[in-house]
């Protein structure tokens, strides 16, 4: 396996390791062949990773294993320690851990670890980092960060900016990356040169903060984050859905877009000007084809008074076929976040759809009119939501927007009074 030298850097380094790099260099792939080295050499030894998510968490035992069993397959312990979803173990009995720490790191207490490797440690909150940090309280051992950067507060800001030289800093580009990384069997010229105009394409369409952040592995100052810790946590109360559902039910979904391979339905329900979440489904590689039939089929377990979707790129498939359906086609309510919207009272002015979209959901938070799930992903995905101002003008993102989406398209119920005003036939 080739490395980049910052990879290498950071794989043959012994003691406490930051990485601060833009997306998609190679950083999970790189912690994962430094996780199994340190095994390798160290019989006995136990890892602890911690990962936002489960998937998170998963993939990293998934590039452990994938890089013993192409360098040391016969090493990697069988029988009743055989490799599973979140631990790899090896005949020295040396072992690694992942767990998915959601917001609170529960998942983290009672384990103790000779090396604590912290994934996308810049969106881990203080709960996740008062949980994690204590499993190396007894050995004294080594702690591994790496991550894109999200604003400038937190655990791993601070980390690096490495006030007491606790830490190795290696601090990389996706630029940088990209333009320097050797042409390899897995990163041809035909790759390197796709790889860079997709940087590009990146560069035109964010803004310079978003892009400083995204790519250019850089603490950008100017970017919040739109949904407060507190108020996430205010508002996602709901452990499970008792009794009868009061309230015309909603549905809002977000279909996974090229690079992307999540799509969302959220269910509420509307009640005296008060919105609570009642279902909650992510599917993963789905076709439109089952997108259209899993809409169909909610909606005749729910029976919608309307289902919000956007018509916009891979969605307008699926818009146009419900459009048809005799079902649900005066349901469907198309929400574009690009169209602008015209004002039915002044239509001289002109607002981004997505702006209202964004603020609607905050302020029913804020006055605290919609109940939420207490789920790690929609926690996740909401914290993920950071906006700038450029020109006057609020720019509203996020890297894990996919929930989000779904959940403001479903929340807009609130807002549409007379149940017509977006409805095409």
């Amino acid at each position: 396996m080739l490395f980049d030298d910052w990879q290498q850097e950071a794989i043959e380094h012994e003691g406490d390791l930051l990485l601060a790099t833009g997306r998609q260099v190679g950083k999970t792939l790189t912690m994962a062949a430094k996780c199994a080295r340190y095994m390798l050499s160290h019989p006995n030894s136990q890892i602890i990773i911690a990962s936002l998510t489960e998937d998170q968490a998963k993939l990293i035992i998934v590039m452990i294993l994938d890089y013993l069993q192409k360098n040391n397959p016969k090493l990697v312990a069988k029988g009743k320690h055989k490799p599973t979803l979140n631990k790899v173990t090896l005949t020295n009995k040396a072992s690694a851990l992942a767990r998915p720490v959601g917001t609170t790191g529960d998942a983290m207490r009672g384990f103790t670890g000779d090396v604590l490797v912290l994934d996308e440690v810049a969106r881990f909150n203080e709960l996740i980092m008062m949980s994690a940090k204590p499993t190396l309280a007894s050995t004294g051992g080594q702690i591994w960060l790496c991550s894109t950067f999200f604003g400038t507060k937190g655990y791993f800001y601070e980390s690096f900016l490495n006030k007491e030289n606790r830490f190795k800093v290696i601090q990389i580009s996706t630029e940088e990356c990209y333009k320097n990384r050797q042409i390899s069997d897995t990163w041809t010229a035909e790759r390197k040169e796709k790889a860079l105009k997709f940087l590009e394409n990146e560069k035109k369409t964010l803004s310079a903060l978003e892009y400083a952040q995204e790519y250019l592995g850089i603490a950008v100052e100017d970017l919040r984050q739109f949904f407060p810790d507190e108020l996430i946590d205010k508002c996602c109360t709901i452990k499970q859905i008792t009794g009868n559902i009061l309230g015309d039910r909603f549905l809002g979904i977000d279909i996974a877009q090229l690079g992307r391979d999540e799509t969302t339905f959220i269910s509420v329900a509307k009640f005296n000007s008060r919105i609570k979440q009642i279902g909650m489904d992510i599917t993963k590689h789905t076709r439109l084809t089952e997108t259209i039939s899993r809409t169909k089929l909610y909606d005749s377990q729910m029976s919608y008074r309307r289902i919000y979707i956007d018509d916009g790129g891979i969605g307008a498939g699926v818009y146009d076929v419900l459009l048809k359906d005799d079902q649900v086609k005066r349901k469907i309510v198309a929400i574009n976040n690009s169209r602008r919207n015209l004002d039915r009272d002044d239509k001289q002015r002109k607002r981004l759809m997505k702006e209202d979209l964004y603020s609607n959901l905050l302020q029913l938070m804020e006055s605290g009119a919609v109940e939420l799930f207490d789920n790690d992903n929609l926690k996740l995905s909401l914290k993920s939501i950071q906006y700038e101002y450029k020109d006057s003008k609020i720019r509203i993102f996020g890297s894990y927007s996919h929930i989000t989406e779904a959940l403001v398209r479903a929340c807009w119920s609130i807002q549409d009074k007379h149940l017509n005003i977006w409805v095409r036939y």
